[in-house]
Parts: structure tokens; C-alpha cells; sequence
């Protein structure tokens, strides 16, 4: 029995990743959350004569763009019962009255990033980047936690104006990543300074208590799960992926000797459950570097929603193409 169209908007797509629709668009704003999200509302959009800057004409090719593109899953067939229940669901939010369509400006970072208000960057954060990142970018099953030391002012500018499928054939001039890019009109560019300058102030905040070893970066927690101690060495599949993760704390694995070649496109450290990622959570912010890995010891923590009950296992999990570079099962050892 397919879901109901209400709980296709509201919920993660059981063949894609965490994104929901309505983790990128609200069905009207203001919203009932308070949240402002990346993606315009689309409480009317069953009644708009156009989507995607006018590139497409059917509601369906406009959510087949959303699935494909961000959600990580095949496009709907015209007569596959979860599609005809989300477009019932949004024609009837639409009712009769006619909608315009939208129109959005993907913009590049300004030249000069620096003099952004921290304090005001973190009530923008708390109001446009939460739904992904968590308050104070703790991190949730969407997205990583964001801390200061691991970031660049340039990165997180590039992130949040361009990132996205940079071969999309609605949406010019992206630079590669899962993240949806905030268009000019979702996010100023005085907004976007004030987001930088919290995020490089950011230390990752505090957990319970102990756990870690108060290293750099890592929120502290609690050392009382049965599972700590328990090892995963991990396999190799591409990009030469290596190395042993262990469970040190209620919230963290240490990953020694860390070997992988930096390549791909929004590569994270992943939770799963039996072998199964796609269904996992990230527990790390992306992994892509110039250089590589070679023999580090790495960090990946657990979302503050998230606990060790909910996996037995990790990867290097690409998110763009759900693929895993390298997994293994924590046991004993």
C-alpha cells in the first residue's frame, strides 16, 4: 500500500536518502515551525504553469528533478501509486486558485566573504540552516555537524550559494554535493556573512559528560553503551578506502590509520544497519580532500537525535550516488 500524499511530503522516500520534500520546501510561509527552508513553498505549485525557471511544464518532471537530483531515487513513472498520491495531496493544498510561477537567482559567494556578525549568524542559522544542520549546527540525520576548526570561510560560502549536481539539467552552474544551494532570494548575502562568521566560530558546542577525551572539535558524551569498544576494519571498494573504527563513547568512533584518496562527491562517514546505508545517517562532515588520507586518525560522530542502537555498522558512503567506498560490522574484539 503506497504511503499517503501527506506523508510523501512530509517524510523521507523509502528509496532515497534523508531528504523529504519538505526538508526544502515548506507548503506556505510564514511556517508553522518558524523554519526557513531552501526551496520556495509549494503549497500552490500543482497550479503553477511552470517549474524550474520555466525549464519544465509538468508537475511531475519538477518532482522527478527533486527525487533524482537531491533525494537520491528513481524518477516516478506517471502512473506509479506514490506519485498519483502526491500530486492528489498537492492539488488539493493548491485548491482553484491559480499560481504564478517562480522565478530564483543562483548566485556565486560575493568577492569579499570576512566582516560577518556571529550573533546575528547564529539566529540565521537557528532559522534557515537547522532543518539539515541542528541548532547551533550540532548536526542531525540530514547533514553534519559544522565546527569552526574543520571549515573554511570559502568552503561554507561555496556550499551554500552552488553545491548541488553539477551535470543538473534545470539548475546552471553548480559545484557538486547534496546540499541545496540557497538562492539570492532565500538568502541575502549579509545573511550569508553572518552564517560564515558563526560556523568558523563554531566549537562544536558540548555533549554529556566525559567520553572523547575533550579532543578538538568533538562534542563530549557519556561512556555507557554496551557497544563501546566493539571495532569494524574496514573493507575496501574504491577510491582505496582503509582503516579500523572503534567505538570509544556513547556518541563517537575514533577511525585509525585512515586511508582514502580524497576523490568523489559528498563522501561521509555513514551509519547502517545490517549492510544497509542508503537508509543510514551521516556522522561526519564531507570527507573530499585534495591529498587524501593516508594513515590519520579520524572522527565520526552520532547526530544528538541518533544512538548506537541504531547501527552496527559503517562507510565511507558517497551520498550523490549511494555507493559506499568502504564499510565494515562493529563486533567484539
Amino acid at each position: 500500500m503506497a504511503p499517503s500524499g501527506e506523508a510523501l511530503y512530509s517524510e523521507r522516500h523509502d528509496d532515497g536518502n534523508t531528504f523529504a520534500c519538505a526538508t526544502c520546501h515548506a507548503l506556505a510561509e510564514p511556517t508553522s515551525d518558524g523554519f526557513r527552508r531552501p526551496g520556495h513553498p509549494i503549497g500552490d505549485a500543482a497550479n503553477r504553469p511552470s517549474y524550474k525557471n520555466g525549464q519544465l511544464t509538468e508537475l511531475l518532471d519538477a518532482v522527478n528533478s527533486c527525487r533524482v537530483e537531491w533525494m537520491v531515487a528513481t524518477a516516478f513513472a506517471s502512473d506509479d501509486s506514490r506519485w498519483i498520491a502526491l500530486r492528489d495531496f498537492l492539488q488539493a493544498e493548491a485548491g482553484d486558485a491559480a499560481a504564478s510561477a517562480i522565478s530564483y537567482e543562483i548566485v556565486s559567494p560575493p568577492s569579499d566573504i570576512s566582516g560577518g556578525d556571529a550573533d546575528n549568524g547564529r539566529d540565521t542559522f537557528n532559522q534557515a540552516c537547522v532543518v539539515c544542520h541542528g541548532v547551533d549546527a550540532t548536526g542531525t540525520e540530514r547533514g553534519p555537524a559544522l565546527r569552526g576548526e574543520t571549515l573554511t570561510d570559502e568552503l561554507v560560502a561555496e556550499r551554500v550559494r552552488t553545491s548541488g549536481p553539477s551535470d543538473s539539467p534545470v539548475y546552471p552552474g553548480l559545484t557538486d554535493g547534496i546540499m541545496p544551494f540557497w538562492a539570492a532570494d532565500r538568502l541575502s548575502d549579509d545573511e550569508l556573512l553572518d552564517v560564515i562568521a558563526f560556523v568558523l566560530g563554531n566549537d562544536g558546542g558540548a555533549g554529556g559528560t566525559g567520553g572523547a577525551g575533550g579532543i578538538p572539535g568533538l562534542r563530549e558524551c557519556d561512556s555507557t553503551h554496551a557497544k563501546i569498544g566493539q571495532v569494524a576494519v574496514l573493507s575496501t571498494f574504491a577510491h582505496s578506502v582503509s582503516g579500523t573504527a572503534e567505538i570509544i563513547d556513547d556518541c563517537t568512533i575514533r577511525v585509525e590509520e585512515f586511508v582514502y584518496d580524497g576523490g568523489g562527491i559528498d563522501v561521509r562517514f555513514y551509519s547502517g544497519l545490517g549492510g544497509n546505508y542508503v537508509n543510514g545517517f551521516p556522522m561526519s562532515e564531507d570527507l573530499v580532500r585534495s591529498g587524501g588520507y593516508n594513515g590519520e586518525t579520524v572522527y565520526a560522530q552520532l547526530p544528538v537525535s541518533r544512538t548506537l542502537d541504531e547501527l552496527d555498522g559503517i562507510s565511507v558512503w558517497c551520498v550523490d550516488v549511494a555507493v559506499s567506498f568502504g564499510d565494515g560490522i562493529f563486533a567484539s574484539p
